[in-house]
């Protein structure tokens, strides 16, 4: 107010106007959360400045992140890792590439606005070299361990009037990749209409033998019955896509049959493991606009190479196949419920590994790509 004043007198009286509005976020019992906009207009020139606080009710006092977090925690890291992971992933609307370089910890006073609302913590992030505020919800449950207990309660931090749903929710804490060297070959395999109580665990065993990760497109008619596999999966470093719920041709159903199939196994897939997936794999391949609309902010993930192990049940043809078609980047289809395709990933795992590759997730993929871009790695094979 005061530099505005001083701007306005220095302008001569020229006509100028200043508005200040405010927004209430969040109100619940534990906190409210207000955003105060400004607007300038001073000798034609214009500014508008956004600024969010949130207040603890109890106190009365202005809260900082460091006042909802035990101050022994290493929450910082997990925040800034977080951001890094969510803002590489917008590089396409046009971040800085200096805003995105993984050696740049943000600092505690980057989050300092934020909103804590029933299951989620929002933050709304703007980065030292850019005027563009990122909001980012996160899950809860994520900093269980550093949380304090007044901020982690649901029936606390309810919103009064209406509790605000964000569209997109961090709900696992980002891919570490400190064992891919992203100067080396990555190649994805990835197994469909599983999980199998027998082929499946054979399959985890031979992964893990060569710390190899593998990418699993579960049915949710089967998850139910197996849990304790899914499980295995996301323990020993692999990932979990959704497809579908028994397999059906999703471009062929109504729009309320394709919602089931994607909503069921997504819930199916949270019981067995406590989380939901981030990928899906329609059956077939078929997608089109009915079916993407019911992905939300899933990723579709196809293939480059199908040895089509379901029609051939060979397990030296499976593996010469894959073997004569395998390349960097690549991503393998195969299926983890035949006896044959399970004991032709075996031996695909170990000549992969024996000819540099490292096998990765379909995320983990990912992020070697990006990795590679930020550093200027080219892999010549």
């Amino acid at each position: 107010m005061i530099r505005y004043e001083k701007r306005w007198k220095a302008s001569d009286g020229k006509a100028s106007e200043l508005n200040l509005t405010y927004t209430i976020l969040h109100f619940s019992q534990q906190t409210i959360t207000i955003s105060f906009d400004k607007y300038e207009q001073v000798e034609g020139k214009k500014q508008s400045e956004s600024r969010i606080f949130t207040y603890d009710i109890p106190s009365q006092q202005k809260l900082s992140i460091e006042d909802i977090f035990a101050t022994d925690s290493d929450y910082l890291s997990v925040l800034s890792d977080i951001v890094f992971e969510e803002l590489t992933e917008k590089e396409e609307e046009g971040i800085s590439q200096s805003l995105i370089k993984k050696e740049n910890k943000l600092k505690a006073a980057n989050f300092d606005s934020f909103s804590v609302l029933k299951n989620t913590l929002v933050f709304y992030v703007k980065t030292d070299d850019s005027t563009k505020t990122h909001t980012i919800a996160i899950k809860k449950e994520l900093f269980n361990d550093s949380l304090l207990d007044s901020y982690k309660s649901k029936e606390l931090n309810e919103d009064r009037v209406k509790e605000w749903q964000p569209k997109h929710i961090v709900a696992k804490l980002p891919v570490q990749n400190e064992w891919i060297d992203p100067s080396k070959k990555v190649i994805a395999l990835t197994f469909d209409d599983g999980p199998h109580p027998i082929h499946t665990m054979s399959i985890l065993e031979d992964l893990n033998k060569y710390d190899a990760h593998a990418t699993f497109f579960v049915l949710g008619s089967r998850v139910q019955h197996y849990p304790e596999v899914l499980q295995k999966m996301l323990e020993q470093g692999n990932e979990i896509g959704n497809h579908s719920w028994d397999h059906p041709q999703l471009t062929r159903l109504s729009k309320n049959k394709i919602k089931s199939q994607i909503e069921q196994t997504q819930d199916a897939v949270e019981k067995a493991t406590g989380s939901e997936p981030s990928l899906v794999r329609p059956p077939y391949g078929a997608i089109n606009g009915n079916v993407r609309e019911y992905m939300e902010d899933m990723e579709v993930t196809l293939w480059d190479v199908d040895p089509e192990d379901w029609k051939d049940r060979n397990e030296k043809k499976i593996v010469s196949k894959v073997m004569s078609k395998a390349k960097d980047g690549g991503v393998i289809l195969m299926h983890d419920i035949y006896q044959t395709s399970a004991e032709a990933a075996g031996k695909i795992i170990k000549q992969l590994h024996d000819k540099g590759y490292q096998l990765v997730t379909i995320s983990e993929m990912e992020r070697v790509k990006k990795d590679r871009e930020l550093s200027g790695i080219v892999i010549n094979e």
